[in-house]
């Protein structure tokens, strides 16, 4: 995809949130924003979408509904931060968090899923060797406002 294809797309997206004004559309278009950066292996903009996404839902969970949709992008979160950014340490956190929202659930399928994948982490080479993450940093860029598009 051409840079100004990204670009388009990304207008697009971001006049749709600012004409619409409604924060279920501003998730939606965030998340299909994730999913086309993702798609164009734009790992670190996917990630700071997905956390966007995550950011407009309700403190406090009010359904299994968004009980899934958590543990399902915090999972995708894991799993885009272990494989594509290499980093252990925020794909444990996300990990964990998916887990949480598992729990809450009572999915124990999913469960099994997520601490299959949190032991994979703790047992690479990548454990090891890696500082620690980065995603208490990335999110306080982000809550101050650091994604604009």
């Amino acid at each position: 995809m051409s840079e100004q294809m990204k670009e388009s797309v990304g207008c697009r997206i971001s006049l749709s949130v600012f004409f619409l004004g409604d924060r279920r559309q501003e998730l939606v278009a965030f998340h299909r924003l994730a999913t086309v950066y993702y798609s164009l292996h734009m790992y670190e903009m996917a990630e700071d979408c997905y956390l966007k996404t995550l950011s407009l839902c309700p403190p406090w969970l009010q359904s299994p509904k968004e009980a899934l949709y958590y543990a399902k992008v915090y999972y995708r979160l894991g799993r885009l931060t272990f494989c594509q950014l290499k980093d252990a340490h925020d794909a444990t956190e996300y990990f964990l968090l998916a887990l949480a929202a598992a729990v809450l659930l009572g999915d124990e399928e999913l469960q099994d899923t997520i601490r299959s994948r949190l032991d994979n982490i703790c047992q690479s080479p990548m454990w090891h060797s890696s500082p620690s993450g980065r995603s208490s940093e990335r999110a306080r860029w982000l809550s101050g406002g650091g994604l604009a598009l």
